[in-house]
């Protein structure tokens, strides 16, 4: 069945041998992870779009639930064959591993928290034609919001961290 629908797919009518197969499959995903970057910026004009004009489109809908849809997807499918995990030979290496995801964390949740403000109190707002208004209660919600962010983002990147020797 999966041979048949990537034979289709490539427009080929005999099998592949297995170095053709790899090739094909590292083309694939090169160009889907292309294709996913490219549907979700589609996503965001489509998004400024909706709040310009001051309503909710049904493509707006259906790319906001097809990126979530295939992100899902692909998440559980790294998860369950442990795709995503990284393998810490020794204590060193996974206290190092640890240091790096708290740092790429920390940043992550900064530019999470600074994303959100400017896009949820200037950009979106001055889109839609609202007032623009900032106050210090939001800002604090989305300092929280940020740190929540960075937080649960360090837990699921540990997570996948995989001890490959004995502790004592």
């Amino acid at each position: 069945m999966k041979d048949s629908i990537l034979n289709h797919f490539i427009g080929a009518f005999d099998e592949r041998d297995e170095y053709q197969k790899q090739e094909i499959f590292k083309e694939l995903a090169y160009s889907g992870i292309i294709f996913y970057y490219l549907s979700m910026l589609l996503m965001l004009v489509s998004l400024v779009i909706d709040t310009f004009n001051n309503e909710m489109s049904i493509i707006t809908l259906l790319l906001v639930i097809l990126n979530i849809g295939y992100s899902g997807y692909i998440g559980y499918r790294l998860r369950t064959k442990q795709l995503d995990t990284s393998d810490c030979a020794t204590p060193e290496e996974y206290d190092a591993k640890k240091a790096k995801l708290k740092r790429s964390c920390s940043v992550a949740s900064i530019q999470w928290g600074f994303g959100m403000i400017v896009m949820m109190e200037y950009v979106f707002p001055f889109i839609g034609g609202d007032e623009l208004s900032l106050s210090w209660f939001n800002m604090i919600v989305w300092l929280i919001g940020g740190i929540a962010f960075g937080f649960f983002l360090y837990l699921l990147s540990k997570s996948k961290l995989q001890k490959q020797f004995n502790q004592e």
